[in-house]
C-alpha cells in the first residue's frame, strides 16, 4: 500500500511539475526580493535551486540579507516603507513591522493556501498574539512542526560538545566531567593533530564574531550557544536559570562568566585559532570541511564533515557529553521558531498572487522534500517499498557538482539561500511515512549503523546523545510556546545596542586576556560601562519579557503531559 501511494504521488508531483512548468513558461519573470534575517547570503539565488523555483514559478530569488549587508539595511529600507516582498525576521520585530504597516494582510490569499494551512493552529495562534482577529492573517510561523510542543524528536540537542571519533579515541577516550576535564582533553587533540592532512593548521576552538547579538541574544553566539551546556539559557540580557528564575549576564555564577572564562583558558593553553577574531562563518565552513576544526557544537556543523565513508572509518564527530552538564534544549518547534514569515506591504496583483503561489509550494511536500533533502537521483533515492535511501551525503560539503539538468554548478553553491523553512525537516512527508530529516529514516539507520556508532554507545551505555542524557538526567528540555512578547520602547532600544556593544567588545578581549588578572579586570570594566548605560533597567525590561514565555512554557509541560 506505502509503496502504491509513494507511486501515485510521484505520477502527481510529475504531472504538477509539467503544468507548472508550462504555466511558468507562459508568465513573466519576476524577481521577488527576500528580506530575510536568517540568510547568509546577499543577491540573486542561483545554481540549482534557482532552476527549481523558475522552472516552476518564472520568478528569481533575490535575498536581502542584514547579516551579510550590516543592520543599517533595515533601518534604510523600513524608512523607505517597502523591506521586501517576502520577509523572514525575528517575531518581535515582526510584530514591530506589522504596527508600522511594513507587512501585507494576507487574509485573503492564506486560506486557499492549502499545504501551509496544514498548520491552521499554529498559524492562528500566532496571529491573535499579535493581537489580530480571528481569520485575520499577517504572519506565517517559521519551522512549524506537526508533532506536539512537548516532544523532543532529536537525537542531539542543539548545541552540545561534538568532537572527531579518531581523536578522542587517540586522546584515549576518557569521559569529560567538565569544562576542565574538556579542555584537557582538547589540549591533547591539538598535540596529536596540530594540522589537518594538507598542512594546514587545526585548532580545537575557531570562533566567528558575524552572529554576535543573535536571535534574542546578547554577546556573542560562540558564547550564547555554550551556556546551554550549564542549562542557562540567554534571554536578551538576561539570562533564564534551570529553575524557571533569571540572573544578570553578569552573575559570576551563571553561564555567561563560565563560558567566557572557559574560552579564554582555552586561549591561554594555545588552543583557539588565531584568525577567529576577524574571520567570519563563511571561512569556519571551510576549515571544518577542510579538517581544520577539533571542536563544533551547533547539532547541524556534523553536515560538514560527517560523510558516509568518515562514518565508516570511524573519523566522523561525534557527540562527547559532560558528566556535570545539563543541556537545555528546546522541543520540538511546533509553534514555529523565534522568526516569521510574512510579505511586505507593497506587493500588490500578479506579484501578490505569485508570490502566495511560491510560498505555499515551499510548505507542500514536494517542495520540502527539494529544500530538506534534495534532488532525487542525486541526493535520494526512491526504495520498492517507497522509503528514501540517501545518495552523495558529501554534496553539501565537497560541493559536489548538480546534474545537468538541474543547471550543473555546485551543490553547495546553488543550495536554498533563504536558508529558513516554513515547516521544519522532522514533519512527515505523506510520501514516505518518514520524516524529510534524513536521520531519522530506516534506511539511514541501518546504513549508519557502523562500527563506530556501536563503539558509542557501548562507551556511553546509551542509544545516542538524547538518550544518554535523559538516562543521566542531564537534559534540560523546554516546552515550545507561541506568545507575544513586549517590544522594546525607543528608549531600551538605544539602552540594548549600547549594551550589547559593550558586551561584544569585552568579551572578544576577554577571550584573548593573557593573563587570569587580565581577564578579570576586563570583566569588570565590562560590568562597570554596563552599569553606567542602565544595564540594570534592561535587565528588569528583559526579565518581565520573557516571564510571559517562561509561564507559558510551564502551562504547555501541564497542559501537554497529562
Amino acid at each position: 500500500m506505502k509503496k502504491m501511494l509513494a507511486l501515485l504521488l510521484t505520477a502527481a508531483m510529475l504531472l504538477s511539475m509539467c503544468t507548472i512548468g508550462a504555466m511558468a513558461e507562459e508568465r513573466e519573470l519576476l524577481v521577488i526580493d527576500f528580506y530575510d534575517e536568517a540568510a547568509n547570503y546577499h543577491g540573486i539565488q542561483t545554481g540549482w535551486f534557482a532552476k527549481v523555483i523558475k522552472d516552476r514559478f518564472n520568478v528569481e530569488l533575490n535575498i536581502i540579507a542584514p547579516q551579510v549587508a550590516g543592520e543599517a539595511v533595515y533601518a534604510t529600507r523600513a524608512a523607505e516603507g517597502n523591506l521586501g516582498d517576502v520577509l523572514i525576521m525575528d517575531k518581535n520585530r515582526f510584530a514591530e513591522c506589522v504596527e508600522a504597516g511594513l507587512v501585507k494582510d494576507i487574509s485573503d490569499k492564506l486560506p486557499g493556501c492549502e499545504n501551509i494551512m496544514q498548520y491552521k493552529l499554529q498559524i492562528d495562534t500566532f496571529n491573535q498574539n499579535l493581537g489580530k482577529a480571528e481569520g485575520v492573517y499577517y504572519g506565517i510561523p517559521d519551522q512549524m512542526t506537526d508533532t506536539s510542543p512537548v516532544t523532543l524528536t532529536a537525537e542531539m540537542v542543539y548545541s552540545q560538545p561534538q568532537i572527531r571519533w579518531d581523536l578522542y579515541k587517540a586522546a584515549g577516550a576518557p569521559k569529560v566531567a567538565d569544562l576542565d576535564g574538556l579542555l584537557d582533553l582538547l589540549a591533547k587533540i591539538h598535540e596529536i593533530h596540530p594540522t589537518n592532512e594538507a598542512g594546514d593548521p587545526a585548532y580545537p576552538f575557531t570562533l566567528w564574531p558575524d552572529w554576535d547579538n543573535n536571535d534574542n541574544m546578547s554577546g556573542p553566539a560562540n558564547v550564547v550557544q555554550l551556556t546551554t551546556w550549564l542549562g542557562d539559557k540567554v534571554k536578551g540580557a538576561a539570562i533564564l536559570k534551570p529553575d524557571n528564575t533569571f540572573t544578570k549576564l553578569t552573575d559570576e555564577t551563571a553561564g555567561y562568566y563560565k563560558i567566557t572564562k572557559f574560552i579564554n583558558k582555552a586561549y591561554q593553553m594555545g588552543l583557539v585559532d588565531p584568525e577567529s577574531f576577524e574571520q567570519d562563518w563563511n571561512s569556519v565552513c571551510s576549515k571544518i570541511s577542510n579538517g581544520q576544526v577539533d571542536l563544533i557544537w551547533y547539532n547541524w556543523e556534523i553536515g560538514f564533515w560527517n560523510s558516509q565513508e568518515r562514518m565508516d572509518n570511524g573519523t566522523a564527530f561525534q557527540v562527547i557529553p559532560l558528566e556535570d552538564g545539563l543541556f537545555y534544549a528546546d522541543a520540538d518547534s511546533y509553534y514555529g521558531s523565534t522568526r516569521a514569515w510574512g510579505v511586505g506591504s507593497k506587493v500588490e496583483g500578479a506579484k501578490y498572487d505569485r508570490i502566495m503561489e511560491l510560498l505555499d509550494w515551499l510548505a507542500s511536500p514536494e517542495g520540502l522534500v527539494f529544500q530538506h533533502i534534495g534532488i532525487e537521483g542525486f541526493n535520494y533515492e526512491v526504495n520498492a517499498d517507497g522509503t528514501y535511501s540517501q545518495l552523495n551525503d558529501n554534496a553539501l560539503m565537497d560541493n559536489l557538482p548538480t546534474p545537468a539538468e538541474y543547471g550543473g554548478g555546485g551543490y553547495q553553491d546553488g543550495n536554498n539561500q533563504i536558508n529558513q523553512w516554513l515547516c521544519a525537516s522532522i514533519c512527515t512527508n505523506p510520501a514516505t511515512g518518514e520524516t524529510y530529516d534524513v536521520k531519522f529514516w530506516a534506511s539511514y539507520i541501518e546504513k549508519t549503523m557502523t562500527d563506530m556508532k556501536r563503539e558509542w554507545m557501548a562507551h556511553f551505555d546509551a542509544k545516542h546523545a538524547v538518550d544518554w542524557m535523559e538516562k543521566n538526567g542531564k537534559l534540560l528540555a523546554s516546552p515550545n510556546v507561541s506568545v507575544s512578547l513586549a517590544v522594546d520602547t525607543n528608549d531600551i532600544t538605544l539602552i540594548r545596542n549600547d549594551i550589547n556593544k559593550v558586551l561584544c567588545k569585552y568579551t572578544w578581549q576577554m577571550f584573548a586576556a593573557e593573563t587570569d588578572d587580565q581577564f578579570d579586570a576586563l570583566w569588570a570594566k565590562m560590568v562597570k560601562e554596563m552599569e553606567g548605560l542602565d544595564y540594570n533597567s534592561l535587565y528588569e525590561f528583559d526579565c518581565a519579557k520573557w516571564q510571559v514565555e517562561v509561564d507559558a512554557k510551564v502551562a504547555a509541560a501541564e497542559a501537554f503531559t497529562k
